[in-house]
């Protein structure tokens, strides 16, 4: 009978590909609600209105409701405006108009990535307790000065456990 020998390298992989996975799930462990909207052509139209609908069942929980945007180099300004509507279970509507900025004073990008495209991660309502269970319905829609915005890859909307002191 012959012994087989796992070499170290293999345990080692093993170890790391165990930690990995554990790591992975760890972190979407505070997420409600993720969903992206990937835009044609990478334009965002003016008449085009991203709809999210996520269910909350527990409303017993304080979260934190933000935006995520993917952008090109080719995005023509250094800010973002937002019509944001939020239909309640209960039939309440709720409008904001909201200004999000993608570059520094300087025209520096800001966010995550490189020089081909960039994410960026805001908060739209922060320590919040959703009133009533169900279905929400969230619209946004870009409101700047263009029918047609370049550069927009992908708009998200999350919904995440708030950390409570």
């Amino acid at each position: 009978m012959t012994n087989l020998r796992i070499p170290p390298e293999a345990k080692n992989l093993k170890v790391f590909l165990i930690l990995l996975l554990a790591l992975l799930g760890a972190c979407n462990q505070g997420a409600v609600f993720n969903e992206t909207a990937n835009l044609v052509e990478d334009t965002w139209h003016k008449d085009s209105v991203l709809v999210f609908d996520p269910v909350i069942n527990d409303t017993s929980r304080v979260v934190n409701i933000g935006f995520s945007l993917e952008h090109t180099a080719g995005y023509p300004y250094s800010n973002l405006w937002l019509f944001v509507g939020v239909k309640s279970p209960g039939g309440q509507m709720q409008t904001d108009t909201i200004e999000y900025f993608l570059a520094e004073p300087d025209g520096k990008w800001i966010g995550k990535g490189n020089d081909a495209s960039r994410t960026l991660h805001w908060l739209y309502k922060g320590g919040v307790k959703l009133a009533h269970p169900g279905e929400y319905i969230f619209s946004v829609q870009q409101g700047m000065r263009r029918d047609s915005l370049a550069g927009v890859k992908s708009f998200s909307l999350w919904i995440e456990k708030a950390e409570t002191p």
